[in-house]
C-alpha cells in the first residue's frame, strides 16, 4: 500500500499555510496594517485531515498510462482510473494487459499513484478527489470511510475487506481499555488513523484527551516511531506493521478480527451521468478479470507482472501476489450482488464512519448514505452468467455477504480485547426485561462493533442482587436469575441485529459475600447489571 492510499494532504496544507504567511510578510513590508494587531496569538489546532473540505487549486490531471492496444482516435470511449499499489487494486492492471478493456469496447487509462521516478503521479488525496469530482478521472479506488465524509464520487462496487492487512500492534497494552494515557503512532490522514479512532471509540476513549496521537507520513515512519520507543502502540498496515515486533510489539487488534477497512470502486458522478454504458462495460471487464484470478491465478498474476513497474507493485512472481492477497478478502461478483441487492449494511458502514470521524473532530460533507451508493452496475453484471467464476479468489472470507461458522472455535482460551464502557445495564428489581434505554445503548455501543467483526466474541455476564432476609433465596436461584439477564441481552442482539448466537458466551455471577441477603436497596442496586467483554480467539 503506497502513500496515496494513506490519503495524506499534509503537503497541500503546509503549502497553503506558507502562501498565507508569505502574503502576510509581503503585506507588512509594503506598509500594510494587520487586520487585528491586538489579537492574542492562538494555539494551533489539530492539523486538518484529508477528509476536511479544502479549496484546492485547479490542477490538470496527469496523462494516464494506456494499454498496448490503445489507439488514439479509434472511436472507442475511455475510462481513466487512479489506484495505489494495493494488491486487490491491481486487477485494473490485469484488465489492461489482458486486453479486457478493448474486448469490452473501451480503453482503460491507469494512473498509478506515487509511482517511483514519476513525480507527475505524486498526487495528494485532495487532488485525486478533485479529479473525480470534476470528471477529469472516471474513477478512483479508495476506502469506504474516506468516501463517507468526502462524497466526491459514488460507490458502485465493493473491492475487498482488509482481512489482516491493517491493524494495531502494541507493547505492554493487553486490552484496548489500556490504551488510555498511551502514545499511539499512526499514518495520518489514512485508514490507519480511522482504525485508531474506531478502536478508541469501542473503549470510549477520547483521541484528544485520553491518548497522545503521534502522527507519521508513512507506515515505515509510524513503525519506526514505535520501534524507537517513541510510541506505545502503532496503527499501520502490512508488510510494515508486523515489523513492530522488532520493538517488542504484539498484535492488539487487526482486521483479521475487525473487518473495519473496506475498499470500494468510486466512480465520478459525471461518468455515471454521461456514459453509463461505458461504466457498465468497465464493471463487466473487472469481473471477467476476477474470474481469471479465480480460475487461472498464475495467468492473471503474470498479466500484472507483464505490465512492469514491479518496484511499485512489489509483485515479481505469482507467489508475491498470492501472499499479498492472502490478507485481503476480495469481493467477487457473487459477494457484490449480495451486498448491492440490499445495501443497508453498506449504508450502516458509512454512518458509522461518519460518527467515528466526527468523534475526532472531522466533519463530513453531509447528505444521505443512499446518495453515495449506486447498485445498478453490479445488478447488470450479475445478470450475465458468463462473468460468474468457476472457482474462488485467494481469500474467500469476505464477511459482508457470508455467514461464518463459529462452532469450531474454542472460546475457552479466548483473550480479553476490551471491556465495553457501556457494560452495565441496570435492571428493575425482579426483572430480566431490557428497558428502552438499555436497548438504545446496545444499538449504539455494541451492535456496530460486532457487525463489523469476524473474530470478535462477546462475553455477556449477568448479575442479580441477593435480597434478604436470610434464607429467602438460594445461590442457585440468584445465579439463574443473573443468567436470565445475560440471555436477555443475547436474545436482543441476535434477534434485532442478526448476530450469530455462536458469537456470545453467557455467564453469571452472584454478589460478593458482603452484599448477599441484604435488605439495603442501595447495596442491591449495585448488583443489578449485565457486563459485556469483547474477546478474541487466537490473538
Amino acid at each position: 500500500m503506497q502513500m496515496n492510499r494513506t490519503r495524506i494532504v499534509f503537503f497541500a496544507i503546509i503549502g497553503l499555510a506558507l502562501l498565507v504567511v508569505c502574503a502576510g510578510v509581503v503585506f507588512t513590508q509594503l506598509g500594510g496594517t494587520p487586520l487585528n494587531p491586538g489579537a492574542p496569538t492562538s494555539t494551533p489546532g489539530p492539523r486538518p485531515t484529508q477528509l476536511q473540505t479544502l479549496t484546492a487549486p485547479q490542477v490538470k490531471a496527469p496523462t494516464p498510462i494506456w494499454g498496448p492496444n490503445y489507439k488514439a482516435g479509434d472511436g472507442k470511449p475511455t475510462i481513466v482510473c487512479g489506484l495505489d499499489a494495493f494488491a486487490s487494486y491491481l486487477t485494473l492492471i490485469q484488465i489492461q494487459t489482458q486486453g479486457l478493456d478493448v474486448s469490452h469496447g473501451f480503453h482503460l487509462g491507469i494512473v498509478p499513484l506515487q509511482l517511483p521516478g514519476k513525480p507527475e503521479y505524486a498526487l495528494t488525496e485532495e487532488q485525486t478527489d478533485g479529479f473525480v469530482r470534476d470528471g477529469q478521472w472516471d474513477c478512483v479506488l479508495n476506502t469506504v470511510d474516506a468516501v463517507a465524509t468526502g462524497g466526491n464520487g459514488v460507490i458502485t462496487m465493493i473491492i475487498d475487506e482488509s482481512a489482516g492487512g491493517d491493524g494495531m500492534w502494541a507493547r505492554n497494552v493487553p486490552t484496548i481499555n489500556d490504551l488510555k494515557n498511551k502514545r499511539i503512532a499512526f499514518v495520518s490522514g489514512s485508514s490507519a488513523e480511522y482504525f485508531v479512532y474506531y478502536a478508541l471509540s469501542v473503549a470510549r476513549l477520547n483521541p484528544k484527551f485520553d491518548v497522545r496521537m503521534v502522527p507519521a507520513d508513512t507506515p515505515d515512519e509510524a513503525v519506526k516511531l514505535f520501534n524507537d520507543g517513541k510510541a506505545d502502540a502503532v496503527s499501520a498496515w502490512e508488510p510494515q506493521l508486523s515489523r513492530a515486533k522488532n520493538g517488542g510489539g504484539t498484535p492488539l487488534l487487526t482486521t483479521s478480527q475487525l473487518r473495519l477497512i473496506v475498499d470500494a470502486m468510486i466512480v465520478s458522478k459525471q461518468a455515471i451521468a454521461t456514459k453509463p454504458n461505458v461504466v457498465q462495460a468497465f464493471h463487466d471487464a473487472w469481473f471477467e478479470a476476477l474470474k481469471t484470478q479465480a480460475e487461472n491465478f498464475d495467468l492473471a498474476a503474470n498479466n500484472i507482472i507483464k505490465w512492469g513497474n514491479t518496484n511499485w507493485t512489489e509483485v515479481n512472481t505469482p507467489a508475491d501476489l498470492r501472499a499479498q492477497l492472502g490478507k485481503i478478502a476480495q469481493a467477487d461478483l457473487t459477494a457484490n450482488a449480495f451486498v448491492m441487492r440490499d445495501p443497508a449494511a453498506l449504508f450502516t458502514r458509512i454512518d458509522i464512519a461518519r460518527r467515528v470521524w466526527a468523534s475526532a473532530g472531522v466533519s463530513s460533507e453531509g447528505g444521505r448514505p443512499e446518495d453515495l451508493v449506486d447498485p445498478r452496475f453490479i445488478a447488470n453484471s450479475a445478470a450475465q452468467p458468463s462473468l460468474k467464476a468457476n472457482g474462488q479468489v485467494i481469500n474467500a472470507t469476505f464477511s459482508m455477504s457470508a455467514k461464518p461458522d463459529f462452532s469450531a472455535l474454542k472460546t475457552q482460551a479466548a483473550d480479553t480485547l476490551a471491556v465495553l464502557p457501556c457494560r452495565e445495564f441496570k435492571f428493575l428489581p425482579d426483572s430480566a426485561t431490557l428497558t428502552l434505554e438499555s436497548r438504545r445503548i446496545l444499538d449504539d455501543c455494541v451492535a456496530p462493533t460486532l457487525q463489523q467483526s469476524v473474530g470478535l466474541f462477546l462475553r455477556v455476564t449477568g448479575s442479580s442482587a441477593w435480597p434478604g432476609p436470610k434464607g429467602t433465596y438460594t445461590e442457585a436461584q440468584i445465579k439463574e436469575f443473573a443468567m436470565a439477564r445475560a440471555q436477555a441481552v443475547i436474545d436482543y442482539l441476535s434477534t434485532q441485529h442478526k448476530i450469530d448466537k455462536a458469537r456470545f458466551i453467557a455467564d453469571a455471577v452472584v454478589p460478593p459475600v458482603e452484599r448477599r441477603e441484604t435488605d439495603d436497596a442501595a447495596l442491591q442496586e449495585k448488583d443489578r447489571y449485565v457486563e459485556m467483554t469483547l474477546i478474541t480467539v487466537g490473538r
